[in-house]
């Protein structure tokens, strides 16, 4: 990324050289309230969005942000905490988790885990085939090589919630985009548990007054309003909003801070 587009620590928004950037790449539409949401995430990151680590991308008149697995795996890498992978492993219609798939058909699902120093096992994640598959060309090619992405990235959110909550692979949104059911059909089984997954403690967003919190959010008609609520509501500023469409708390109030004139 050259000098002038790079993005510093202490920017607070795209400087002009860098919007002019963001319209070629097909943003000349995005609002201002999305293109803070995308550099917010862009800074957070550390990502280069001018050489499509992440990207924001207009799907059903709204605009979400993306990355690849190869972005999720830098910001995990970054953190210093990230201590490798177990897997991907594939099963099929008898429930055996493989490490090679050679099936004839698309393996039923696939998993991956994910290491993070000072846990005392993996966070396994688990992506089926009949929840992410496309009748794409690429999909019928590599079936085991696309269902092993979406598992890895659910894989390193899971492992990495702080730096990576809100960000999905364009493998993981692409059905939720089509509408329409795969047309590659899933081996049809019935899996027993037969592997059992690690039991993660239940998660605080579960506790949280979330109706009293977006109540209160709601209220907030000034920049002052916004201020004293991002003070109050700091622990939970990157925790995701149920019902909020994937975003977290500081995704919303951010943007309401970009369209608030007050």
């Amino acid at each position: 990324m050259t000098t002038s587009l790079a993005i510093k620590n202490d920017q607070d928004f795209w400087s002009n050289q860098q919007l002019a950037a963001l319209k070629q790449l097909g943003l000349n539409n995005a609002s201002n309230g999305d293109l803070a949401v995308f550099f917010h995430q862009a800074q957070k990151t550390g990502l280069d969005p001018f050489a499509r680590q992440i990207y924001m991308i207009e799907r059903g008149g709204r605009y979400g942000i993306q990355t690849s697995v190869d972005g999720l795996r830098i910001v995990a890498q970054r953190s210093g905490e990230y201590a490798g992978q177990a897997g991907p492993f594939w099963c099929g219609e008898d429930g055996v988790w493989k490490d090679v798939w050679i099936g004839k058909t698309p393996p039923y699902a696939a998993k991956v885990g994910v290491y993070r120093k000072g846990f005392a096992e993996p966070l396994y994640a688990v992506a089926k085939w009949d929840s992410y598959a496309l009748a794409s060309p690429v999909w019928k090619k590599m079936p085991d090589l696309m269902l092993a992405k979406c598992a890895e990235s659910l894989a390193l959110r899971k492992a990495f919630p702080n730096d990576l909550s809100g960000l999905y692979t364009d493998e993981e949104m692409s059905q939720a985009d089509s509408g329409q059911d795969s047309t590659v059909k899933p081996v049809k089984v019935t899996l027993e548990p037969v592997v059992a997954e690690v039991v993660q403690p239940v998660s605080p967003q579960s506790e949280t007054d979330w109706e009293g919190i977006m109540e209160k959010f709601n209220e907030c008609k000034t920049k002052e309003d916004l201020k004293k609520f991002w003070d109050k509501n700091k622990t939970l500023l990157d925790e995701i909003v149920p019902d909020g469409e994937g975003k977290t708390l500081r995704m919303l109030v951010l943007e309401k801070v970009a369209t608030n004139n007050d």
